[in-house]
């Protein structure tokens, strides 16, 4: 490889999440679509709505390796990288406690070891490849795009602090801002989302690069808008659990204006070029 071509993703990067993303595609579905029928395979107790929610984090983080993948230039799919780390190890790390609390068992072992290989794997190319960019991997640059910078700053913001409280205050959270009743895990899982959005959020709020930008709305894109779906399908459940209608009105307010934030983004992008 010439040294003054950007570093590209290696046959192992891309094995990896290939293999990835074929696993979540296929839980995901499996998950959203048919609840009832995996909702026994979780390791811990859950309803149909938080196992649609789990269903849609999972297809979003297909998306998100497909959309690393399509990249192709290492500096463009790192994001995706991190983002797949941050949230398998704060998965891993929720299981491994209530694992321990409980007494293990095959069931959360398994999940519990799968977490814990996509956080390493991820973690592995973030190690092999280097976050920092080297010379050859200055890619586009000029005026930033204001519109997005503003949009991802203010997700930043939102994600960052529900996913701090989520995380670390789950009973607060549970009983103060969170729209439906959830055990503590479930909580600090989609808490490990919404941190691992904020960090790359707030890196993409930072690129004058589209590409680097564009790489990360798919993911940006498809979690908020099957969450919606899921919200729609179990309103009956939202609207008896939620602490309030102001609540329930604000979560739906968020996600619609990431969803269709991101779509706006990305189909703006594809009339932009990428050097």
């Amino acid at each position: 490889m010439s040294s003054k071509r950007p570093v590209e993703l290696g046959r192992e990067a891309r094995l990896f999440l290939l293999f990835l993303s074929e696993i979540n595609l296929v839980m995901g579905a499996l998950f959203f679509v048919y609840p009832s029928l995996v909702i026994s395979l979780w390791p811990w107790p859950v309803k149909a709505l938080a196992i649609r929610f789990i269903g849609a984090i999972f297809l979003a983080i297909a998306f998100g390796c497909w959309s690393a993948l399509r990249a192709k230039i290492w500096q463009r799919a790192k994001i995706l990288v991190l983002v797949g780390g941050t949230f398998f190890g704060i998965t891993s790390i929720v299981s491994i406690i209530l694992s321990a609390s409980q007494g293990g068992g095959y069931v959360i072992s398994a999940w519990t070891g799968y977490f814990l290989v996509a956080s390493l794997g991820n973690l592995y190319l973030l190690n092999r490849y280097g976050w920092p960019r080297k010379p050859q991997d200055r890619l586009g640059g000029g005026e930033p795009w204001r519109t997005a910078r503003w949009f991802f700053r203010i997700q930043t913001v939102v994600v960052g602090i529900f996913g701090i409280m989520m995380l670390l205050l789950p009973d607060v959270a549970q009983h103060q801002f969170w729209p439906w009743s959830v055990p503590t895990p479930t909580l600090q899982m989609f808490a490990g989302l919404f941190l691992a959005t904020c960090l790359a959020t707030g890196w993409a709020s930072l690129q004058t690069d589209i590409g680097r930008i564009r790489v990360l709305l798919p993911l940006d894109v498809i979690f908020p808008s099957l969450a919606l779906l899921a919200v729609g399908i179990h309103w009956d459940v939202i609207s008896s659990q939620s602490p309030s209608a102001l609540v329930t009105g604000v979560w739906v307010f968020i996600y619609a204006f990431v969803a269709v934030g991101s779509a706006y983004l990305y189909f703006g992008s594809r009339k932009i070029t990428v050097m």
